[in-house]
């Protein structure tokens, strides 16, 4: 079975792309200690998506020769903000 991993892709690079210009646009210029501020609020949408991306590429496998095994079942994946 061919499974297409377009929107998946296309998902990834843009929560990555969203998530680095908002990382980007708050980075303090000091230059002996850059620091970035920035609510969690305001990047939970990109972690998320992110995170399921993840999670979607890390339990998928393919049977046969060249294919790969899916993970065990006690893989775990960190939340983003969990604790409000």
């Amino acid at each position: 079975m061919n499974v297409s991993m377009d929107g998946l892709r296309k998902r990834l690079i843009t929560d990555y792309n969203s998530l680095t210009r908002k990382l980007n646009s708050n980075i303090k210029d000091s230059p002996w200690d850059p620091t970035i501020t920035i609510t969690p609020n305001d990047i939970e949408r990109e972690m998320e998506g992110i995170r399921n991306a993840i999670v979607t590429l890390a339990f998928m496998y393919q049977e046969g020769e060249g294919g790969f095994k899916e993970l065990d079942e006690d893989t775990h994946f960190e939340e983003f903000n969990s604790e409000e």
